[in-house]
């Protein structure tokens, strides 16, 4: 229930200007496989509005590969991003060696990184993720018939 009203205090204190923002960038994704489906994450920081953004994976269920993740191919249009600033202060592609315990890549270790002002509002910094992070959880769902489902 706290997760539940803390993320309600988070939407409400999202300013419309930002939610714009992301379902614009939202529309760059452009997934190569099946469907798609983009996630997001907003936090004020004591400099700017930090969003990130991913495209869901793909829960497999039943099968031998029963609770497998697939993380999304797809496509996005970097210039099309580029547009959507007024002015850009910082633009970077970022790669972590993932480590080799977790044997996997996260979210974290591969992600543009873009920071700007939209029209005169606040800065704001955005990260696309090549994968979502793993506490997101699945987008869809596909079962061994191959029925995709939203989560």
């Amino acid at each position: 229930m706290e997760k539940f009203s803390s993320e309600q205090i988070n939407i409400k204190c999202r300013p419309s200007w930002l939610s714009s923002f992301v379902d614009e960038v939202a529309d760059i994704f452009n997934p190569t496989d099946e469907v798609g489906r983009v996630g997001f994450d907003c936090q004020f920081s004591e400099e700017c509005w930090e969003v990130g953004l991913f495209l869901g994976s793909t829960e497999i269920v039943g099968g031998q590969r029963d609770g497998q993740f697939i993380a999304a191919n797809f496509q996005f249009d970097l210039l099309q991003l580029l547009d959507r600033f007024e002015s850009v202060n910082r633009f970077h592609f970022n790669f972590l060696e993932p480590s080799a315990s977790a044997g996997e890549c996260d979210s974290s270790s591969a992600y543009i990184t873009i920071e700007g002002h939209l029209a005169d509002l606040d800065v704001v910094r955005l990260n696309v993720y090549a994968t979502p992070p793993a506490e997101a959880g699945p987008g869809f769902r596909k079962s061994y018939d191959g029925k995709i489902d939203t989560v």
